[in-house]
């Protein structure tokens, strides 16, 4: 059983603030879990009223003989910790606050937000936002919301997809968009301030419940990084979960910042934490609603090959033009060309149907002299009703002409798309989930991994230091040794000689590096004479040159939320320039360390381009799982840099690095 059955499944609701006035969110929510059909008992509570919607009011929470499972909250902000303290003393195990005024406007809300949060604790109660739009649960056709959700009765859905919004907007939108569609929710969430219950725990839910097929996330930001990619990956392993991600810009990010109260982790680690977690990623709204029209019921998939049938040769080349773009394989396309009627289409698809070699199917049909739009549809209809296990889309295009068509599509909840890219987007995203899902791995996490705040500064760690946490984990480094008066025929030459200090981050900037050093004279001049060994902190050290002519940088940094987040990308002086880099979290493996080299954009080099020998990748994935590991290990390093590691011949050898504890 999951401590949120009780939530979604009521048997009782009340309403701490029902209102007889139909412009006030007390009388809107009433109304909308009245009207929606809920079957249990229903509790308006005003300190006023005798009745509202022909509903006995009662003064308070405590006035009630039985236990509630659900109260919605809709009163002064001021009130509510009040409230929650009765309801906790009645025994309530869920509540939704839909009041605002709390952490979205300043730091005493969040003072209220997290008092409320205690007192739900120590009860054992689940508490949903505060300042959200409600919940909604089509199994128990309750409509907890002040959402205008009125969908159609006329229209056949499955009720299979669940959606969670950190924006009532969003979500408000999405229930306008589903209700004349034949798209439906199993259950609606908006998370408002996540006081107590995040989407961590909805993602728990979710996986067990079997009215869901698909989890729809709209996010601004995420606040316990490690629960939330543990949570994702294990569901994703087992249903699709798609999320879009605001604040993917830095603009876009002050945006949801100011409209959350929150602070966000830049976009480039959440992407990695969401491609890690096995996500569908989201670009934008359009996508959400494309792949929620394609998943109205459970697909199942035994190749990941697209094949498509049209009657019209332009759209069916732009098609594949879309495929091939999306990295799809195509396994077959077939023009029926443009005097196509019902029986020809029928004759192709039942013969493609046929064939056991052929899972995805998508239908282009363009209204044409010969076209039977309505027979055409009724013949696909049928069709996916003896395939059930077939993926079956179309892209009925035009206007009036396929508008029955799409009528008869829908009666049959085959997708359809006004456009056949859209269709082959929807449909490539959840071929690449299908493929991941197989190797994805649980997130596991101890948390010790995220950033602890300290009132102590950071610091660099000794330079020399930096390089023995290096060696103890069996990373190749360079000879680097600590130069004095004393040693200096201790120097191999060539040689690169550097100054290092606490305050000496980038050398080079700072006129610290001297390269292909080739006698003794000058490393006396320099300890003679360089002002930055004035300092009583900076030493000299020297290493022997390098042959290499390629270099790459390596690191971490640990993130507040979503702990250590490894780097790969083009190393030297240039690496903020061209900017080639991939991230990825710290339980790497082998498999995934390969997969991280081989996104960048100087992987061809790796491999040996233009006739050059190939560098030994593997042994530089070995490097990043042991970086990794100290990541893992080691949560007193905030940053650790490896700049350059350089590669040759004999493999790669680390000649700088920088750690700050």
């Amino acid at each position: 059983m999951n401590k949120l059955d009780s939530l979604f499944a009521p048997k009782s609701v009340a309403v701490i603030g029902a209102s007889s006035s139909p412009e006030k969110l007390g009388y809107q929510i009433l109304n909308n879990i009245k009207s929606g059909g809920f079957k249990g008992k229903i509790y308006p509570i005003n300190l006023s009223e005798k009745k509202i919607l022909n509903l006995k009011c009662y003064s308070g929470i405590s006035d009630l003989k039985n236990k509630v499972d659900l109260v919605v909250i809709v009163i002064p902000s001021k009130f509510v910790l009040d409230e929650i303290k009765k309801c906790a003393a009645a025994g309530v195990k869920n509540a939704v606050i839909i009041s605002a005024g709390f952490g979205e406007i300043d730091g005493a809300g969040k003072k209220l937000e997290a008092e409320i949060a205690a007192v739900a604790h120590k009860a054992k109660m689940n508490i949903v936002g505060p300042n959200c739009l409600g919940i909604i649960s089509s199994s128990a056709k309750l409509n907890a919301t002040f959402a205008a959700f009125n969908p159609r009765t006329d229209i056949k859905r499955n009720n299979n997809i669940a959606m969670i919004s950190q924006s009532g907007a969003i979500g408000a939108a999405a229930l306008d968009w589903i209700a004349a569609k034949n798209i439906g929710f199993s259950s609606f969430v908006s998370l408002g301030n996540e006081a107590d219950l995040d989407e961590g725990d909805f993602f728990d839910y979710f996986l067990h419940d079997e009215k869901t097929d698909l989890v729809i996330v709209y996010l601004e930001e995420v606040k316990n990084g490690l629960k939330f990619m543990n949570a994702v990956s294990r569901l994703s392993k087992i249903k699709p979960v798609a999320i879009l991600n605001s604040g993917r810009t830095h603009k876009g990010s002050l945006a949801a910042m100011s409209h959350t109260g929150s602070l966000t982790s830049s976009n480039e680690v959440i992407m990695t934490a969401f491609r890690r977690s096995g996500a569908i990623i989201l670009n934008n709204m359009s996508d959400m609603f494309n792949l929620m029209r394609l998943i109205k019921k459970p697909i199942k998939l035994n190749n990941f090959d697209l094949n498509i049938i049209s009657n019209a040769g332009g759209p069916l080349v732009l098609t594949v033009d879309e495929v091939t773009l999306s990295g799809l394989n195509l396994n077959k396309s077939l023009d029926i060309i443009g005097d196509a009627d019902a029986k020809r289409y029928e004759k192709y698809l039942s013969e493609m149907l046929a064939d056991k070699n052929i899972n995805n199917l998508l239908v282009i049909l363009t209204p044409q002299t010969s076209t039977e739009v309505e027979e055409t549809a009724e013949i696909i209809g049928r069709l996916s009703k003896k395939y059930p296990d077939k993926l079956i889309c179309t892209s009925f295009i035009g206007g009036e002409a396929v508008a029955p068509g799409k009528k008869i599509l829908a009666k049959y909840m085959v997708p359809n798309y006004d456009y056949p890219e859209e269709a082959v987007r929807a449909v490539g995203q959840y071929i690449e989930y299908q493929k991941n899902r197989k190797g994805l791995k649980t997130f596991n996490y101890s948390k010790n991994l995220v950033e602890k705040k300290s009132e102590e500064s950071s610091k660099q760690l000794d330079y020399l230091e930096a390089f023995k946490v290096l060696s103890d984990y069996k990373i190749p480094v360079t000879k680097t040794i600590k130069v004095n008066e004393k040693n200096i025929n201790d120097v191999e030459y060539p040689a690169v000689l550097k100054i290092a200090g606490k305050n000496l981050i980038h050398k080079t900037d700072q006129q610290a590096v001297f390269i292909n050093v080739k006698e003794a004279s000058v490393v006396k001049d320099i300890l003679a004479n360089n002002k930055l060994l004035a300092d009583p902190d900076n030493y000299l050290v020297a290493q022997p040159m390098v042959k290499s002519d390629f270099g790459l940088i390596l690191g971490f940094r640990r993130d507040a939320s979503f702990g250590p987040i490894l780097m790969i990308g083009y190393g030297g002086i240039y690496t903020e320039i061209f900017k080639d880099v991939q991230l990825e979290v710290s339980d790497l493996d082998e498999k995934r360390a390969m997969e991280m080299i081989g996104r960048l954009k100087v992987y061809p080099i790796l491999q040996g381009a233009r006739g050059n020998s190939a560098y030994d990748i593997k042994s530089l994935a070995d490097i990043l799982v042991r970086l990794a590991k100290i990541s893992n290990e080691h949560a007193e390093i905030k940053e650790f840099d490896i700049n350059p590691l350089l590669a040759s011949s004999d493999g790669f050898i680390a000649v700088d690095v920088r750690i700050i504890i």
